[in-house]
């Protein structure tokens, strides 16, 4: 019983160093009246689709974006911090990353990066950074803050997390929210604001997905095909080679003149129809039994 016991706590144990050593991206953002504030940890953003002068003539909108990725190679401010509080740490900043290995200088979970107790859980890393050193926090969930008063050229608001970015930028996004818009309501497929850009940033790696299927096996593939098939790919690294996770909501604001009553706050939350339109997530198969007609990704060099 007392060997049971001991197990056991080893298990939960492993578990937190586990749960502990995933990392994710968060942003909020706080509307009152005409101010907004934005919050955010990583390289999640929050992008304002503003007309301009040009837009009577161009239809288009601009993208202002409230936030800044919390990356080495787009954040200048992250790069010296993580410098300044390392000095003499050679690989501090390595492949614009943060000891050569993570992305964003600021996330939630990464424990490895921010305390030696879960570093010390990973005896290949330490072998590998005894001579230049580990000494963290490198990385901290502290968010950065800032503030923006939402004039009547503000049409709307798009928060999304990196995944979205992949492929697109911001100033796509927000072309993308307004394609949807400008598209007749019987021809939009069932898709709201968030779910017509979600598809439009798979576009890109299905795109890519499909030139290596015929590269290297000989298999063509339609487009459409391709993307049926990543999004019912299960959760791992087979689908995040393809494509990293999507997150986004679309906010329209009640003085908006070009869009009005798109964001309706009392509707029944529904799976978006670009995974409606493949599968039925209550009869979702189990994961182990997921068809995927699609080989393995090529591994990047």
């Amino acid at each position: 019983m007392t060997s049971t016991f001991a197990n056991n706590q080893l298990h939960h144990q492993d578990r937190r160093y586990y749960d502990g050593n995933a990392g994710a991206c968060a942003i909020v953002c706080h509307v009152d009246g005409q101010n907004v504030t934005a919050a955010w940890v990583g390289d999640c953003r929050a992008i304002l689709g503003k007309r301009t002068n040009f837009s009577m003539f161009t239809g288009q909108l601009a993208a202002d974006e409230l936030t800044k990725d919390h990356q080495i190679d787009c954040n200048p401010t992250e790069k010296e911090r993580l410098i300044r509080e390392h000095p003499g740490e050679v690989d501090i900043v390595a492949r614009n990353r943060v000891k050569g290995r993570l992305e964003p200088t600021r996330a939630f979970g990464d424990g490895k990066y921010k305390s030696l107790e879960f570093f010390k859980q990973f005896p290949r890393l330490v072998n590998r950074y005894s001579k230049t050193g580990w000494t963290p926090p490198y990385v901290t969930a502290e968010p950065e803050i800032s503030r923006r008063n939402i004039s009547y050229g503000d049409e709307f608001l798009v928060l999304a997390c990196d995944g979205l970015f992949q492929d697109l930028s911001s100033q796509q996004v927000v072309d993308g929210v307004v394609e949807f818009m400008s598209t007749p309501e019987h021809q939009r497929n069932g898709h709201n604001a968030a779910t017509w850009l979600t598809q439009k940033a798979l576009e890109q790696p299905a795109k890519h997905h499909a030139r290596d299927l015929e590269r290297h096996y000989g298999t063509k593939m339609e487009i459409n095909d391709v993307m049926k098939q990543l999004v019912t790919l299960p959760q791992g690294r087979s689908r995040r080679r393809l494509h990293d996770d999507i997150t986004i909501q679309v906010i329209f604001f009640d003085h908006n003149a070009s869009f009005p009553g798109q964001t309706p706050s009392m509707e029944a939350i529904r799976e978006p129809s670009i995974l409606a339109k493949y599968r039925s997530l209550p009869t979702r198969p189990a994961v182990s039994k997921v068809p995927s007609t699609i080989p393995p990704p090529m591994s990047k060099m």
